[in-house]
């Protein structure tokens, strides 16, 4: 594990597969390096494919990043959970639907002919979120989750985050509510990282985009949660690159108490809590190689 630089980047990475909460922007502004640096990877010959965990389909999230400033290049390639939970709706649209998630997931069912439903009458389920994440908490889907159980219901989660950081503010995602359903004894089914499912959809849209083949030695995945962009790298068996100022911030300061992160400790850390992730090659506090 070593704090890179672009240069070594560059010559052994051809595509990059990029988290975007955490490492592009914080819900509320974007990284100015960290857009630089990934701007400067592309005039130096590399490929980037946007890679989230967002419940929405990767034009509306694209539309997203342009409104916050991010530059277009940097976008041209995105897949995200919420395209790998559309494949998913577009087969079983004759089924009554359950939606765990805010109105402002619904862009997610543009353009699918979807009966929704409560979770006494449904026969599918999909999680998005809460559906109010400023005031709710996982204590107030006990009742739901216990009806879904009763009835055998598969809750399909189309964002496995626990957590997000949104500027300062610490919010719960729809991978808490799977998380609590799996430990119940129920059935879960996700579609976002770290899960095989989005990373070979990520690579077949990325060939595509090239008009190549590129081979797993060759591709760098970059994220801040370790559970699931560090995670997915590893399940997939490519280099991964954590940037520890973002969802695990606090708990980093927090065993360590430096402003500036020890490589050493951050080894030491990830090898004693996170047993089955591989350490990642890289760390940084931010994506910043400029």
């Amino acid at each position: 594990m070593t704090k890179p630089n672009l240069s070594e980047i560059t010559d052994t990475y051809s595509l990059i597969l990029c988290d975007i909460w955490g490492v592009v922007h914080n819900g509320n502004n974007i990284y100015p390096e960290a857009v630089n640096t990934l701007l400067a990877y592309l005039e130096a010959g590399g490929n980037i494919c946007l890679i989230t965990n967002a419940p929405r389909r990767s034009e509306a999230i694209k539309d997203y990043l342009f409104n916050m400033g991010v530059a277009p290049d940097i976008c041209n390639t995105i897949v995200s959970s919420g395209d790998c939970s559309y494949a998913w709706l577009s087969s079983i649209v004759d089924r009554p639907l359950f939606h765990i998630g805010p109105e402002k997931d619904n862009s997610l069912f543009v353009g699918l002919d979807l009966k929704k439903v409560n979770e006494f009458e449904c026969l599918e389920c999909i999680c998005t979120g809460f559906f109010n994440e400023y005031i709710e908490s996982i204590s107030d889907y006990q009742k739901i989750l216990e009806t879904l159980l009763e009835r055998g219901i598969v809750i399909h989660c189309a964002n496995p985050d626990l957590y997000v950081n949104k500027g300062s503010v610490r919010l719960p995602c729809a991978g808490l509510i799977a998380q609590s359903y799996s430990q119940m004894g129920g059935k879960v089914v996700y579609f976002g990282k770290p899960h095989h499912y989005i990373y070979d959809l990520a690579l077949e849209t990325a060939n595509q985009s090239m008009r190549k083949t590129v081979s797993k030695d060759s591709i760098l995945a970059i994220g801040d949660g370790l559970n699931t962009d560090i995670a997915g790298a590893s399940n997939f068996g490519i280099d991964s690159f954590f940037i520890i100022n973002g969802v695990h911030e606090a708990e980093f300061k927090k065993n360590n108490d430096t402003s500036e992160i020890d490589i050493e400790s951050v080894r030491d850390y990830i090898s004693k809590y996170y047993t089955k992730i591989a350490v990642p090659k890289f760390v940084m506090n931010s994506l910043n190689l400029l």
